[in-house]
Parts: structure tokens; C-alpha cells; sequence
């Protein structure tokens, strides 16, 4: 059986967010630290993957995926690959299939491994840092100018204390 709730957050962004503040003493002083180096692609990729594999690592941001991580970017190219070679298929053939040896039509099973698939790159790309709400965890505040206009829309103000008379 799994962890329940959320999965636990990285040291590194406990400290960007603050919260290590609340409660030094459950904060882990010596966290292992993976080297700081990019994965290499491994041999017997599919062409598909090893597209997948260089374009993962030139559009992400940099010393996020590492060497460690290789296995894990590994089998989001390929389920990211296998993904649309099914989405592909099931295009074609619709949603809908005739059931072998009778008359009636049935769900097309293409549409369970399209689903899975689906399912296995969401969650690989939310482990490596590949999704919007998995972007917004990490902290880039030294390359915003703090009088950046956007900033000041963005950063919220606190709501003034009303008194009562």
C-alpha cells in the first residue's frame, strides 16, 4: 500500500517556500544530494524515444533532471512514445470496433492502452518536473527584477484590517 497525502517536499524547496522555518528540528541538516550531472540516454531506446529523450532535456530548466533521474526519464519517453503510436491507431480505427466473430460493436481496446499511457506520462512528467503545476514548485525570483510591473500584479498584498467602530 502507498504513502497517503502529498508527497513530501524536496529540502531545497522548503526553504525557498519558508516552511523549514516553522519547525527546524523535523528538517533533515544533511540530505543526500545526487550529482549534480545530466543523465545519459540509454541504449535501446526507440528513434521516437531518444527524440523525446534530447527534447525533454534542452526544454527543461537546467540541474532539475540528473543523472539519478535517468531511469525515470527513460519511461516517460517511452510511454510518451508508445502514447502516440495508440493515439495514433485508435484514430484510425475509432472508438468503436466490430467484435471479432459476432455482429455487435464493443469499445475499442485501443482506447484502454491510450488511456494508460496517458495516465503513465502524467505521472513520470510530474516526477521530473514537466507539468505546469510541478514548474510553478520551483523558484526563479533572481531572474525576475524586483520592479518588474508583472511582479507587482503577481505578488500578493495584504488585505487591510478593518476596524470596527
Amino acid at each position: 500500500m502507498g504513502a497517503r497525502g502529498p508527497a513530501p517536499k524536496p529540502l531545497a524547496l522548503k526553504i525557498l517556500n519558508g516552511s523549514a522555518a516553522h519547525d527546524p528540528q523535523r528538517v533533515n541538516k544533511n540530505p543526500a544530494q545526487p550529482a549534480q550531472i545530466g543523465p545519459v540516454m540509454p541504449a535501446g531506446l526507440s528513434p521516437r524515444a531518444q527524440v523525446l529523450w534530447h527534447e525533454t532535456l534542452a526544454f527543461q530548466a537546467p540541474g532539475i533532471i540528473l543523472a539519478a533521474h535517468g531511469p525515470t526519464l527513460r519511461a516517460y519517453c517511452e510511454a510518451v512514445a508508445r502514447y502516440e503510436e495508440a493515439a495514433v491507431l485508435l484514430a484510425k480505427s475509432g472508438p468503436v470496433v466490430r467484435a471479432e466473430g459476432r455482429r455487435e460493436f464493443v469499445k475499442n481496446p485501443l482506447g484502454t492502452v491510450v488511456r494508460g499511457e496517458a495516465d503513465l506520462v502524467r505521472v513520470y512528467a510530474r516526477e521530473l518536473g514537466l507539468t505546469p503545476s510541478s514548474v510553478s514548485a520551483f523558484s526563479n525570483r533572481a531572474a525576475v527584477p524586483a520592479d518588474d510591473p508583472m511582479l507587482a500584479l503577481l505578488t500578493p498584498t495584504p488585505a487591510p484590517v478593518r476596524r470596527r467602530a
